[in-house]
């Protein structure tokens, strides 16, 4: 809704509107105001296409023009538009005159053109729709992405716990065996060596095979 509080801002701003549940003629000096109701000012977008557009493969990059383009919204800049009425705010904001005078300037202008304010209103209410309809198909995709990703990040942590046991295990193994075949050929050593001594009563020279003993 960031644009309809944009919106109500620039309204209490300069006095063009005010919404309310009925509707009846205001004076306000010599320029006219109208309560009018949010439904009255409501319109029609193009939901479906915003939605299409929000399933893009690189939804994040698009710019906002191209939402308010898909949504249907004007970008003319002869069209009176929430955005030409920015550039006219912001010209007679330039000019340091006092608030009061800016607020006049602005009214008698659009007065003058003949632009009624409800035409800027409902262009901005249209842009603040775009935006809705865009932000709620892209949180639905932002919502089914982290949860494809917790799940994804879920199954590495349990296949990191799985490797981490199966690693402390093998290291396990490792250390055991090792003390094993160290102790089997001690044992070995002692056999030779018990074999040679055997031996050296049967012949002069050695016969058998000792390895040195090793740790």
């Amino acid at each position: 809704m960031a644009f309809f509080k944009f919106l109500k801002g620039i309204g209490d701003k300069l006095g063009i509107l005010e919404t309310a549940p009925g509707r009846e003629s205001a004076p306000v000096s010599r320029i006219q105001t109208r309560i009018v109701s949010l439904q009255d000012l409501e319109g029609e977008i193009r939901s479906g296409e915003i939605r299409a557009l929000a399933d893009s493969p690189a939804e994040l990059t698009i710019p906002v023009e191209k939402i308010f383009e898909t949504a249907g919204i004007s970008s003319k800049p002869e069209d009176w538009t929430v955005v030409r009425l920015k550039q006219v705010v912001e010209r007679e904001s330039a000019r340091k005159e006092p608030r009061e005078s800016v607020q006049r300037a602005v009214l008698e202008m659009l007065n003058s053109k003949g632009v009624s304010p409800e035409v800027i209103v409902k262009d901005a209410i249209a842009r603040d729709q775009a935006l809705d309809s865009f932000e709620s198909r892209v949180t639905e995709k932002m919502e089914e992405r982290l949860q494809s990703c917790r799940k994804r990040l879920q199954a590495i942590e349990q296949s990191i716990r799985e490797l981490k046991d199966e690693s402390d295990g093998l290291e396990s193994r490792m250390r055991s065996e090792s003390e094993q075949w160290k102790e089997w050929r001690r044992a070995k050593r002692a056999h030779e060596r018990e074999l040679a001594s055997l031996v050296s009563y049967l012949v002069d020279r050695s016969v058998i095979t000792a390895d040195e003993d090793h740790n």
